[in-house]
């Protein structure tokens, strides 16, 4: 297997390269956007102890999402163990959520007091079954504003509160209900008493409770905030004890303590993996971390996928990255994609990774990481 060591991203890959080796709906979402260049952290440093070689298992359930997965569908996003989906062809306010076996089981119209119109932009799961949403909206009054709501578990919106200009991109529940948001003040560029930091943690009961990571301390490029605005692109989830974030175009790994709020970050080491661009992040039940990664075509048009298990020890400074053996596979672009070919990671259900691999057709495929010890149970 070839090193890849990506510094600029500039380029975005023309859908008809790829248009039989992978869906559109993935497509979409990481080839779609607006090119942007950011200084990419690359290290030679190896970690200091010796890897422990994981495998993934095979599938141990799968489940058709032909409703919501299919060729021009929005892409879906993935929280708690549900599939949520943005209705923008239907309604922009609407979000549904399905379970793992790919029942519909909550459609909510997500709409706040006084609220006479709304887009939603980010969706995730509640504790208690319900949805979490965000967006923007125009007011019964005429006036402009950004929220996230949340809804019960029968589909009635409970629970607002406006965010003032940050554009929420990604949201998630914390144990506690708290909500955590990534996002960006609209007035960045506009305004230099503008919040530059794009990570908050938010009560519907009292508003804002803190602000974390300046914008200027993940990349000083003008279009910047590209990193932060496509969820492809960077990651945000909530776990039991801490809140994770990993921002993929400068590969860096962000973490913060649910209980004291105490933020650690790490530069992840790239060198050994098969390529730059994000095809997914998990945050597992028991605190492990796993990314998904791809190359673009090299100049013969050979590409490579993968899934690498993270490493964020406190007291380093670089994060490490260890392959899980038999998800890298390397492939011509311009012919079909091999089956079993890993394509995106989708997030966690319990200690179990949410995945999508060549031949899963419009489904999900669930499967376990396993030690070697664990291989030998």
């Amino acid at each position: 297997m070839h090193r890849v060591l990506v510094k600029c991203l500039h380029t975005v890959l023309p859908q008809e390269v790829l248009r039989d080796a992978i869906p559109i709906s993935i497509l979409q979402s990481d080839f779609g956007g607006v090119p942007a260049c950011f200084a990419l952290v690359t290290s030679a440093q190896q970690p200091s102890r010796p890897a422990t070689v994981v495998t993934m298992s095979e599938p141990v359930r799968a489940t058709l999402y032909a409703e919501v997965m299919c060729a021009h569908c929005v892409v879906p996003e993935w929280d708690r163990g549900s599939l949520l989906h943005l209705e923008f062809d239907k309604d922009p306010a609407v979000v549904t959520m399905y379970d793992r076996n790919g029942k519909k089981v909550v459609e909510a119209r997500v709409v706040p007091d006084g609220a006479a119109k709304v887009s939603l932009i980010a969706a995730g799961a509640t504790h208690a079954g319900g949805i979490l949403a965000a967006g923007g909206g125009i007011m019964n009054d005429g006036s402009s504003q950004r929220f996230i709501a949340k809804t019960d578990a029968a589909g009635r919106t409970v629970q607002s509160l406006h965010t003032g200009g940050f554009n929420t991109r990604q949201v998630c529940e914390a144990p506690d209900g708290t909500v955590w948001a990534l996002g960006y003040d609209l007035d960045i560029h506009d305004s230099p008493d503008a919040d530059k930091n794009v990570l908050r943690h938010y009560s519907f009961e009292k508003g804002l409770l803190g602000s974390f990571v300046s914008l200027d301390s993940i990349s000083r490029f003008p279009d910047s905030y590209l990193a932060i605005s496509n969820p492809g692109k960077s990651y945000l989830r909530c776990g039991e004890d801490r809140v994770s974030v990993y921002v993929g175009p400068t590969a860096q790994y962000i973490e913060v303590d649910a209980s004291t709020e105490k933020l650690t970050r790490w530069n992840v080491a790239m060198s050994s993996v098969v390529g730059s661009k994000t095809h997914g992040f998990a945050l597992t039940e028991e605190g492990k971390i796993f990314v998904a990664f791809a190359s673009d075509p090299d100049p013969k048009g050979e590409r490579k996928h993968g899934l690498y298990e993270l490493k964020a020890t406190p007291g380093r400074l670089l994060a490490s990255l260890t392959a899980v053996d038999g998800t890298v596979t390397i492939f011509d672009s311009y012919e079909t994609v091999p089956d079993e070919t890993f394509l995106r990671l989708w997030g966690a259900d319990g200690n179990s990774l949410v995945v999508s691999r060549k031949g899963d057709n419009w489904g999900l495929s669930w499967a376990n990481v396993l030690t070697p010890s664990m291989a030998l149970e």
